[in-house]
């Protein structure tokens, strides 16, 4: 005999909560952090799709590079998998790759940090003055953020107090950060994203490009990568 759809899953219900591990009527909240970061495409593009590629999947703008721990804490695709998450916050990042990773026309440069990263901090500039975040979870848009980078910032990194006195001999090179004051995050009403449920993070350039970075560096192109990090709570039922 066939059972009615409805009545197996009431059947279901039932059973969960009667001889269940899991107490659906109770939740544990433990905060936690997702985050995405890709390679900055150097020549530039219109838009960049974040928490696309998960764990040991190919960067989608440099295919050459396996995302790890480094880049990316997602096991799936635009999913948090079989968790509930309740998004608080909202961060960017942009972050340029330790010297010693860069390509050996920047990394073998002992002048590189102290003078000639000044052209890729004017672009970087730049950058952080465009683009739009839009959010989408399921077929419904639920955020668009003018200016991410300078609207939803990280609230940490360094912070440059002083540079060299003598722009003509040692200059430092690496001066444009983002805000990096906790009280400066985007903050969202408490939003939950279920789990199961697919999302789309994308930041777009609407008028033009985002900047190129081609030769930018003593003839060669540096590496950038620019991240999105969701700050909340993981969300559980009781065990």
């Amino acid at each position: 005999m066939t059972q009615n759809p409805q009545t197996s899953l009431q059947t279901l219900g039932a059973l969960t909560q009667s001889t269940g591990s899991a107490d659906w009527s109770r939740w544990t909240k433990n905060r936690y952090v997702y985050y995405d970061y890709v390679q900055y495409p150097p020549a530039g593009a219109a838009e960049i799709q974040f928490f696309t590629v998960p764990l040991g999947g190919a960067d989608p703008l440099v295919t050459t590079i396996t995302k790890t721990k480094e880049q990316t804490n997602m096991n799936e695709s635009r999913s948090f998998g079989r968790v509930n998450f309740m998004l608080k916050q909202i961060r960017t990042h942009i972050r340029v790759l330790p010297k010693a990773r860069q390509v050996a026309g920047i990394s073998g440069q002992a002048s590189v940090i102290s003078f000639e990263y000044t052209a890729l901090m004017n672009k970087l500039v730049d950058l952080m003055r465009m683009g739009t975040m839009i959010i989408n979870i399921g077929q419904k848009e639920y955020y668009d953020i003018n200016q991410p980078f300078v609207t939803a910032p990280p609230g940490f990194g360094p912070i440059i107090e002083q540079n060299a006195a003598n722009p003509g001999s040692a200059i430092q090179a690496i001066w444009a950060t983002q805000d990096t004051n906790p009280a400066s995050i985007y903050q969202v009403p408490d939003q939950l994203i279920e789990a199961g449920q697919t999302f789309n993070v994308k930041i777009s350039f609407d008028n033009a490009n985002c900047p190129a970075l081609t030769n930018l560096v003593n003839g060669a192109t540096p590496k950038v990568e620019i991240g999105v990090i969701f700050d909340g709570y993981v969300m559980r039922p009781l065990q």
